[in-house]
């Protein structure tokens, strides 16, 4: 069975000064309907530079939804910061150990910043379901769920992209890169009662389970 490492959203407890890593059940409900190992990843860098994070022997990355990517909001805190390190030196790392990512959301949003591109605020996107187009030897659903206030026009997306899917107004549902393993997907597959039988095929092709 195949090992997948997930980042977490963080919330931040006021009560307590506390930053919490913190991940939807639905995930694991997923993982286990694919038949894959779930593993959680805290946002701490130094599990990446003191090279624990090998002892996971992970076979892919999803970098999970949850949050906005917004540095310059005033509400933008520490505990997002630290995951926004997190991720970046996950990436980094996935890339030189050649293990598969897959972007979903906020997720997407973080590769596509990472890569040089840009987001932007998008309207009707927060709990409204909308068609998208499919142009990739993918198979997506027709109709995904939305749970995001930013997007990502089809110019603002790094050259290293490819788009794979994008919604009636064109704005980038899916794409990935041209010569590494990374997607990103803007929808959230876990969000899904019962789970679309075609996201769960996507994960399983692009992890080759």
């Amino acid at each position: 069975m195949i090992k997948i490492g997930i980042t977490q959203r963080v919330h931040f407890i006021k009560e307590y000064g506390e930053y919490r890593d913190q991940l939807d059940q639905n995930w694991s409900e997923l993982f286990s309907e694919i038949g894959m190992i779930q593993i959680l990843l805290p946002n701490n860098s130094k599990i990446i530079n003191d090279k624990a994070i090998d002892s996971f022997n992970l076979d892919g990355v999803i970098l999970s939804g949850g949050e906005f990517l917004d540095e310059k909001n005033k509400d933008y805190n520490n505990g997002q910061k630290r995951r926004d390190a997190f991720e970046k030196t996950l990436i980094n790392y996935c890339i030189t150990k050649k293990i598969p990512i897959l972007g979903v959301c906020r997720g997407m949003q973080f590769l596509n910043n990472f890569f040089g591109g840009k987001i932007k605020k998008v309207n009707d996107h927060v709990a409204i379901p909308h068609e998208i187009k499919n142009s990739s030897k993918f198979s997506f659903p027709n109709k995904v769920n939305s749970f995001h206030e930013y997007g990502i026009d089809e110019k603002d997306l790094p050259n290293n992209f490819e788009i794979l899917a994008t919604d009636l107004e064109g704005n980038v549902e899916a794409f990935s890169d041209k010569k590494n393993n990374l997607m990103g997907i803007m929808w959230h597959p876990e969000r899904e009662a019962p789970f679309n039988t075609l996201d769960l095929e996507l994960i399983k092709s692009f992890f080759k389970i």
